[in-house]
């Protein structure tokens, strides 16, 4: 039987754990003021109504048990609002790390699915941390507690409370299930509308040279639209079970309500019993009515999580056995890579010697990016024949076809790598990069130009003390005059003894390579 806390959640972050302990701490207080809060309002009550006599001590205690009930609840939403923060970053981090063991070209072509489950889908666990664990823990203590007071103030209210509480859990879990399945149908379509937004973006230039602005329009809309369907389904299901365990909450709460008023007319029991036990009655449903009320607000973000525990779970798969380190020059044997395509490269060989531009050439698809990787060791061994000898990593500035740029500013981009302040100002003149460094970059690359963007990654790689560059489409979205600066450039940087492996089919990047291998 599972477990109502996600045990995988609490092993991944150390900071649900402590969230857990700190809101189980904080629950305890609460329900033994709530206890003792009720006990209050009932004597002092049924002393006024009684003896027609204010107990101004009583009143004094009841304003100290709000008041403390007050700071408890502070405290807590203070704790949450810290270890939540923890929790989703860990989780993050640790995401990012198994990532890292992975076949990058699979991550590559689910980086929408995990884009949105790293982004906004791990957002989801504030909600299941902050409403549904303490909702949860709730349970565990204010319910138990609550009986037990109700059973020592009226028995006979007790034992039909208890009755109708079963019902409750039992209708949360057959909701529960239907609900997991159209969560998870609905982060499968938002993956796929934002998989499609981001190639649409990526595309927009070549889509506006030929004139097709609006072939995609129709897939577009019809994607939206299965988005939509799924969201609604998910708020229809939520709305209507909400309302369902309200209803069946409400209507034992007024059960248990009428009960008392009978018998306190009959006079089978006391005023103060009385008052007490209605008091008593709503803080023995609340907690499940907030369990089934916050089940919906988490049941998205738990759902992204799964899929992370499951990627943290997985082995990884790189460990670069194929790769020689500590080579000062790179070379590749017989190389060949299996992927979902095929086999590319097939049989590749070559020797990149210091002082020398060596450009990989071939058509799309022919396995030139692959290569790169490769050589950085960032493949699987079961896909990777042939042997590689290279530089180690800490010696090997990379530029990938795609360049991650985070927010901040143009100078944080810069120095992402590690590169020094002032290596990145004299690479940056290097290449043209004209652009203020106080000027805002939000992720992806917002805020500058596909051609500024690609400058950033050139200049920050270059500015790097590294023996051995290897560039993937170095002159990707740069015009004819700063191509040939940056081939002036490259040419200075072989002259200066270091490896050059470019992967091109740019005719002028061909034109300088003292070596050019086809793929």
């Amino acid at each position: 039987m599972a477990s109502p806390l996600n045990q995988r959640l609490l092993a991944a972050a150390p900071a649900a754990r402590r969230h857990l302990v700190l809101t189980g701490i904080a629950q305890a207080a609460d329900t033994v003021l709530t206890v003792a809060r009720a006990a209050l309002i009932g004597t002092a009550a049924a002393v006024l109504i009684e003896q027609d006599v204010i107990r101004w001590e009583l009143v004094y205690a009841l304003a100290g048990v709000v008041l403390a009930q007050a700071g408890v609840a502070f405290v807590a939403r203070r704790w949450a609002s810290k270890s939540t923060g923890e929790a989703v970053d860990e989780l993050r981090l640790a995401a990012l790390k198994a990532l890292e063991r992975r076949d990058p070209r699979q991550v590559e072509e689910d980086s929408a699915m995990w884009r949105t489950t790293l982004t906004s889908g791990l957002e989801g666990v504030r909600p299941y941390l902050t409403e549904y664990v303490p909702a949860l823990i709730a349970t565990c203590l204010a319910t138990p507690i609550a009986l037990a007071t109700l059973l020592y103030y009226d028995a006979p209210s007790a034992i039909l409370a208890a009755a109708t509480i079963p019902l409750i859990p039992l209708f949360m879990v057959l909701i529960g299930v239907l609900t997991r399945t159209h969560t998870q149908r609905r982060l499968e379509v938002t993956s796929t509308l934002s998989d499609q937004l981001s190639d649409l973006m990526l595309g927009a230039p070549t889509l506006r040279a030929l004139g097709v602005t609006k072939a995609p329009v129709s897939q577009l809309r019809k994607t939206g639209e299965t988005h939509e369907t799924a969201t609604m389904s998910v708020l229809r299901l939520a709305f209507l079970s909400s309302f369902a365990l309200e209803f069946l909450a409400t209507l034992s709460v007024a059960l248990v309500a009428v009960w008392i008023g009978l018998r306190l007319v009959e006079g089978d029991m006391t005023l103060l019993s009385g008052l007490v036990a209605l008091i008593i009655v709503p803080e023995v449903y609340a907690p499940l009515r907030k369990v089934g009320a916050s089940f919906h607000a988490s049941v998205d973000g738990m759902t992204a999580a799964e899929q992370v525990f499951d990627l943290i779970d997985s082995p990884g798969t790189l460990d670069g056995s194929y790769v020689s380190s500590g080579s000062a020059e790179i070379r590749v044997q017989d190389l060949s890579v299996r992927g979902r395509d095929g086999v590319t490269p097939t049989g590749l060989s070559f020797t990149a010697i210091p002082g020398r531009i060596t450009v990989l050439h071939g058509p799309n698809g022919s396995g030139k990016s692959t290569a790169l990787l490769a050589v950085l060791g960032l493949l699987p061994d079961s896909a990777v024949s042939g042997h590689i000898e290279a530089p180690s990593l800490s010696d090997i500035a990379y530029l990938p076809a795609h360049p991650a740029l985070v927010g901040g500013t143009v100078g944080d981009n810069l120095v992402l790598l590690g590169a020094l302040p002032t290596a990145t100002t004299h690479s940056s003149a290097e290449v043209g990069l004209d652009i203020p460094l106080t000027q805002a970059v939000h992720s992806g690359g917002a805020g500058i130009s596909a051609g500024q963007a690609q400058r950033l990654a050139l200049a920050r790689v270059l500015a790097l003390d590294a023996p051995c560059l290897l560039l993937d489409e170095p002159t990707a979205h740069l015009s004819p005059e700063l191509v040939i600066r940056l081939t002036e450039l490259l040419q200075r940087e072989a002259q200066r003894g270091r490896v050059l492996l470019i992967s091109s089919h740019d005719p002028r990047i061909l034109a300088i390579a003292d070596q050019v291998v086809q793929l």
